[in-house]
Formats: C-alpha cells, structure tokens, sequence
C-alpha cells in the first residue's frame, strides 16, 4: 500500500520521505498516516507490510530512509529483521513502535529495548504516536551516524508521455548517447516500454539479455551481476533491454521495477529510462525512483491536450512541477497553421522547457540503428537541443536548474524555436507567386532571416 500526501509546493519535493511501516496491526499504518499529514513541512510516500518478511521485500525495492516496525513479536526476531534490514538498505533509519501495556513485567520493556538497540534500532515510539514525537525522530534522519557508509546515488531520469508517437524512445536513445560521452560506460538507458520496446532497435543491438533477466534474479541481483546483464553500445551507453514479448512482460511489476532502478542508481552515474505511454504501476514505481521526468509532447492539438491533462496529474501524484521538464518535440516539418511554442505555453500554463527541432536526419537514423546525435553537427540545432537536454540531467543536484546558464542572453534560451519559425517563415514567402519558389540569391534569403530573428527575439 502506498500513501501520498498532497504536495505543499515545488519546494517540498526537497523533504520527501519513504516511510515504510511494518504491522499487522492497520491502526499503527493510519497513526503514523496522521502523524506525517500533521507535519505540514514534511511530505511522505507511506508503504505498508504486514510481515516482517514483507517489509524486507519492499524495502529491498523502495529503498525507505525511515522505517517503523510494531514491536509486538519475538525480540530476537525483531532483532535479526532490523540487522537485515541494515544489510539491504544501508543508512536506512529503524524506529521500534510500542504499546508499553503489552509488557508483560515493568523490566520486561528495559530488556527489548536493550536487545533492539544492540541491532541498531535507534528511536522507539510510544503508541498512539504523536506528529511532535515522529518530528523529532524524522529530524535525527538528517544527523550523520558514525559508521554508516552513505552509497553513491546516480541520477535517474524518464521520458514520459500519455501518447505514442511523440518520439520517447528516439530522445532517450539520443540523449543517453550525449551523457555517455561525458560518462563512457556509466550511463544506463533503461528500456520500459514493456511490450512494445524499441531502443534495442534503435540502437542496431540485438538483445541476449533484457530486463526480464533482472527482475527473475532479483534475489541475488547486485550491482557487478546488473552491468553484467546491460548491453554495451558503441557510444558509451548500456542498455537493458526491454521484453522480448508481451507474456515475458508479464514477469515485470511495479516492486520489481523500483529494485532494479534503485540498484541502477547504485551502479551507474546516470540511468535513462523510457518509459510506455499508460500511467499504471510500472510507470507509478519508474515516477517515484526518478529524480527528473521529460514530459514529451507534439505540436498538435491532441497531444497539447493529452500534457494538459497529464501535468496535473502527475503533481497530485506527489511530483511537483520543480521536478518535471516541458519537452516539444517536432519531429515533423512546419506547416501554415502549425502551433507555435507561445501557442503551447499559453495552453499548457507553463513553459516549454526544451524544443527539439525537426530533423531529417533523425528519421534516417531511426532505419539505421545510428543514433543520430553521434554523427550531427556539433553546433547544428538538433545536437543543441540535445545537448540542452543532457545538460539538464547534469544539473539536476543544482538549486537552480530551471535558469539558464550565467552569461547565457534571454533570447538565446529560445533559440532553437526561433531559426524554426525563421525557416518556417522564410519558405512561405519565397513559395509565395511562384509555382516552383522564389530564386533569390542566398544574399537575400539570408537578409530576410535576419529581419525576422530581429522581430522575433525584440518583439
């Protein structure tokens, strides 16, 4: 069971919390639900187990900072479970829930308490709990604990879309080849589009193994035996590949997808994830392990309206627009009457964050397995775009990724937008009167672009 308070800003986002609570009791599940809604400067991703068996399960997959175990049982089993624990998530911060009525002796409670802190179980909180008793535990998370080793955690990124065709996986295959140029062999492209996968293909690889493989080695799936199970590419990137069919796709769920992006993260500086265009379980568990998500749409009315209906979606999931970038791929040639970015924005209630521009080549590309980025022109519009992009997933840690670079002039962050409306302007004037265009020299036509970039960029 998952819980997800509501948002209370973009800035929120910096406190989220994985809280996973471990009863069989429900009560103890709906204290610690109020506790945290009663916090208001906390959010929360609330997970549920029954066991304690269970509660190893999710917390190999969810990776929680914080965990809440009922003492109600065997203290010797509690204390083998909070070792485990330690062992499966490290750094994770366990807090023993009790009811002191149930011991049986006054010194009874002193000698469970002693033998649970022996195995590391640091906080211990009375039942009913209180929102100023688990403030105060949630406040020790962020204290540095001696001996914890804190792992390395990579960034996680997807592409999202509630529509296909908007070229998911051809961004994600590019954009995953630009990152591995600057980290050769630590950049992981993560193909979740179960059963309708492509990035084998786009990549010329024919898969020997896929994600399949990892999830059904879940249980001794580390970090050497993941690489070992990637794909190598020639630009640098890995890739795991998706299903070979739908009923392998079966084998694929929510908790196994989130073990394999958690330990990915572990692994590799950064992990790319394309994703299928449904907002289920699958795509709920990639939203939750990512620490940035691509909102892919086109310039059309149909998929303009499908983002509208998505962005807000997403938020009231708990992944406020600080965490969510606005990306307009045209990936197909300018018409009279196509929509415009402002066009977009003013729809959408938001900026665009990235425009990709129409490219032939792209297409190309996508029939030879060559991803396109590692043969364009460096300072070519498309590569720019793409660059743009990676260099946003770079800049994921920085408090202000949403400005643009210092020195970089207003204009110039619409600058693959505005050579599109130039080019877009310029072949309808010299079609105008003419039946096979106008044949002015390169002279002119490049004056005319000039005088529209000025208009543009001034207006």
């Amino acid at each position: 069971m998952t819980t997800r308070p509501p948002d209370t800003g973009p800035g929120a986002d910096a406190d989220r919390l994985r809280l996973l609570v471990i009863s069989a009791d429900p009560t103890l599940v709906d204290e610690c639900r109020s506790a945290v809604n009663a916090l208001a400067e906390r959010r929360a991703i609330l997970y549920a187990a029954q066991s304690l068996r269970e509660g190893l399960d999710i917390a190999r997959d969810r990776q929680p900072e914080f965990v809440v175990v009922e003492i109600d049982q065997n203290v010797r089993e509690l204390a083998a479970f909070a070792r485990q624990l330690h062992e499966t998530v490290p750094g994770a911060h366990v807090a023993g829930a009790f009811q002191p009525q149930r011991f049986a002796h006054g010194d009874a409670e002193s000698t469970v308490l002693i033998e649970l802190l022996r195995a590391d179980v640091r906080d211990f909180l009375r039942r009913p709990i209180s929102p100023t008793e688990l403030r105060d535990v949630i406040e020790r998370l962020s204290e540095p604990r001696v001996g914890v080793r804190r792992e390395a955690r990579g960034r996680v990124v997807s592409f999202v879309s509630n529509k296909g065709g908007v070229g998911k996986s051809t961004l994600s295959v590019n954009v995953a080849c630009a990152l591995a140029r600057e980290h050769p062999g630590d950049v992981l492209l993560v193909d979740t589009s179960l059963q309708l996968g492509v990035c084998a293909l786009l990549l010329d690889i024919t898969p020997t193994t896929t994600l399949v493989d990892a999830v059904r080695e879940r249980e001794r799936l580390d970090e050497t035996l993941l690489r070992g199970l990637t794909l190598p590419h020639e630009s640098g990137v890995r890739l795991l590949a998706a299903p070979a069919d739908a009923l392998e796709a079966a084998d694929v769920g929510d908790e196994a997808i989130a073990r394999v992006l958690h330990l990915a993260r572990r692994t590799f500086k950064v992990v790319v994830v394309d994703t299928f265009p449904l907002l289920d379980s699958v795509v709920m568990a990639i939203l939750d392990a990512s620490d940035l998500v691509f909102v892919l749409l086109q310039a059309t009315a149909p998929s303009v309206a499908g983002a509208m209906r998505l962005l807000p979606v997403l938020e009231g999931l708990g992944f406020p627009p600080a965490r969510q970038r606005v990306l307009l791929n045209r990936n197909h040639k300018r018409f009279l009457g196509d929509l415009g970015t402002p066009d977009i924005e003013g729809r959408l209630g938001r900026p665009v964050d990235h425009v990709v521009p129409y490219e032939r080549q792209v297409l190309v590309s996508m029939n030879t397995g060559k991803p396109y980025i590692l043969r364009a022109p460096r300072w070519g519009r498309f590569a720019r775009a793409i660059g743009g992009i990676a260099a946003a997933v770079t800049q994921i840690d920085s408090a202000s990724t949403r400005e643009p670079p210092a020195g970089m002039a207003a204009s110039a962050q619409f600058s693959p937008d505005i050579l599109e409306r130039r080019r877009g302007v310029d072949r309808r004037v010299r079609d105008i009167g003419r039946a096979a265009g106008d044949r002015r020299s390169g002279r002119d036509r490049r004056v005319l672009m000039d005088e529209v970039a000025r208009s543009e960029v001034f207006r």
